[in-house]
């Protein structure tokens, strides 16, 4: 029986284009490459084989000919689109490059972190500050102004994450662009990918369907701060499937210091610290993982709280869903409330709506049946699909659910599709406890 086409190759033959059309860069280079992966791929599919050879021979060779040309084809894009949009701000402040052009190419977020940074570094609140950079107002011209100028969303972590990177750019390199950090986080992804999953199809597929996806190759080149959530929950997945439930706990915690969205992971990783630990100490190793998650963000985010806590909860609460004193987080994304906007249910996209009412009718219900998915599959894998699909739910009936959401969920969902985190030399007993192995 004829073998179908391998899941690797039919992802590149669907996102090279993609990137193209995305990018418009390096569009024969991409053509070139995919074509000796295409020819790679008729003459040693790989797809067969259930893990790589222990010795190095033509598996092996054909193998790492791929994983190299996977990594030009993201040195192309998003790596070098993101230092070419790079190097164009550089030119742009020295007057060398038009200045509006050049930062329609940057996140406002990207820029509000970096003078939220400078902030810090002064002594100055940054949930206090207002960001009224000139060039914040080049977002949103049919809102009038930019609502970032008044609030500043982003938890401390990203701050303090992002302040030793400012530091350092500004002395090794002579500047700083936020995308930097992003970019480093991005290559770590990539390089961590293949570390989940023991087939060597699998292992280029994950590549290719997280790496090359639009909705997060284009945000990281924007300079949307997602890839860092994502770097961590990977961080967090390795650490609870080779049996390190704390190191787990403690890299989650520290995502949730800086985003949160990962705070709607924190229930799917309790349920695994749970199903993973033995009868007899499930409830402890849970309690323990709630209270080093608890700690590093009452260490974290507690300091920028107590500095002005009116001021924190406006900008990271109250902003977010609608009730800030001043500008509120305008509608945005593939949610029901464009749909509310677009009928005139909501007159405007900075208006307040109760969302929340659709969250606990649908989103609880939804927790519940993720949960109880996750329960049944008992698997690492299981955690990560379950976790994608309930913060789709839940971004759905949200405010706003943007682009790089989308590529967020999908890459959870990547995750949890593949039949990652399996490697047969960690599974236990399952009459002691799962280790959520598969």
């Amino acid at each position: 029986m004829k073998q179908p086409p391998p899941i690797d190759l039919l992802l590149l033959l669907v996102l090279i284009p993609a990137q193209i059309a995305l990018f418009s860069f390096g569009d024969y280079f991409l053509i070139i490459l995919l074509l000796l992966y295409l020819a790679l791929t008729a003459w040693r599919p790989l797809s067969d084989l259930d893990a790589l050879p222990e010795r190095f021979g033509v598996d092996r060779l054909v193998f790492l000919l791929r994983l190299l040309i996977l990594f030009l084809v993201l040195l192309v894009t998003p790596i070098a689109v993101s230092s070419r949009n790079i190097q164009l701000r550089l030119q742009a402040d020295a007057g060398q490059a038009d200045v509006t052009d050049t930062y329609l190419r940057l996140h406002d977020g990207a820029l509000q972190l970096e003078l939220a940074v400078e902030h810090l570094a002064q002594g100055v609140n940054p949930y206090v500050a207002t960001y009224d950079h000139p060039l914040m107002s080049i977002w949103d011209p049919a809102i009038g102004v930019n609502p970032a100028t008044e609030h500043l969303i982003y938890l401390p972590g990203l701050l303090l994450v992002s302040l030793p990177f400012e530091r350092l750019g500004t002395a090794v390199l002579g500047f700083y662009d936020q995308r930097l950090l992003y970019l480093l986080a991005f290559v770590l992804v990539v390089l961590l990918l293949p570390a989940t999953v023991k087939q060597p199809t699998y292992k280029l597929a994950l590549i290719i369907g997280v790496a090359l996806n639009p909705w997060l190759a284009q945000p990281v080149v924007w300079g949307m701060n997602d890839i860092l959530v994502i770097l961590c929950l990977l961080v967090m997945g390795l650490l609870l499937w080779k049996r390190h439930p704390l190191w787990a706990a403690a890299v989650l915690g520290l995502a949730c210091t800086m985003k949160q969205s990962a705070w709607l992971f924190v229930p799917f990783f309790l349920l695994a610290v749970y199903l993973a630990a033995r009868p007899e100490k499930r409830w402890r190793e849970v309690a323990t993982a709630v209270a080093l998650i608890a700690l590093i963000m009452a260490v974290i985010i507690g300091p920028f709280a107590l500095w002005n806590l009116p001021a924190f909860m406006d900008d990271t609460f109250a902003y977010a869903s609608g009730t800030a004193v001043t500008l509120n987080y305008p509608i945005r994304g593939y949610t029901v409330g464009r749909l509310l906007v677009v009928f005139g249910q909501v007159q405007s996209d900075l208006d307040y709506y109760p969302f929340w009412l659709w969250q606990v009718v649908i989103g609880l219900p939804m927790l519940a049946l993720c949960l109880y998915y996750q329960w049944r599959q008992r698997t690492t894998a299981a955690m990560f699909l379950a976790a994608s699909l309930f913060i789709f739910t839940l971004g759905f009936v949200s405010r706003y659910f943007q682009d790089n959401y989308v590529g967020f969920v999908i890459t959870l969902a990547f995750l949890g599709l593949f039949p990652t985190f399996t490697h047969s030399e960690f599974t236990t007993d399952m009459t002691d406890g799962t280790d959520l192995n598969g």
